[in-house]
């Protein structure tokens, strides 16, 4: 009986822990969009590392690369299927709860931090703060912020644990050999 107990105190723990996660990196994402904000201008550019890292303050109204930007319908549209897609990796997470799929949840924490991140922007600033901007030879990438980074980590942790890591995962090493 007392392994039960310490199961499902473990299991507190863990979600506790993730929850932490959870509202830490939304925080760190909040407070770095809100530095670069109200430091710089619209359009400024602070060299990192002349010729491939920069900090460039820009206010996305659209999705990534700004794609429907100009569209007046665009934020609304954008709004909706946030919320559609927070519902989605909401209740998958419970899901996971449930499967205890440790994997998994890390990564739809990340998932979840990013989405809630760039949608907090949407609802109060209109768009979403972008800081961070990389220069690869003639090559500028497109400006972006953590909640995207954090978006990328956890849809990289995701496809990794169904490619590789569950029971069904499409690469996984198969043992062969059957036991007695």
């Amino acid at each position: 009986m007392q392994g039960i107990g310490a199961n499902r105190r473990k299991r507190i723990i863990t979600e506790i822990a993730l929850l932490c996660l959870l509202v830490f990196l939304i925080a760190v994402d909040q407070i770095t969009k809100y530095h670069f904000s109200t430091t710089m201008e619209l359009g400024d550019r602070q060299t990192v590392i002349d010729g491939f890292f920069y900090f460039s303050y820009a206010l996305n109204k659209g999705a990534a690369w700004s794609f429907l930007s100009g569209v007046s319908w665009a934020q609304t549209f954008f709004k909706i299927i946030t919320v559609f897609a927070l519902i989605m990796f909401v209740a998958l997470y419970v899901y996971c709860v449930k499967k205890e799929y440790k994997w998994l949840k890390v990564s739809l924490i990340f998932i979840i931090s990013g989405t809630l991140g760039n949608f907090i922007d949407r609802l109060f600033i209109g768009g979403v703060v972008d800081f961070l901007s990389f220069v690869f030879g003639e090559y500028s990438y497109p400006i972006f912020n953590l909640a995207d980074t954090f978006l990328v980590v956890g849809m990289i942790m995701f496809i990794i644990y169904l490619l590789f890591i569950d029971k069904n995962a499409i690469f996984k090493k198969r043992n062969d050999s059957k036991e007695v």
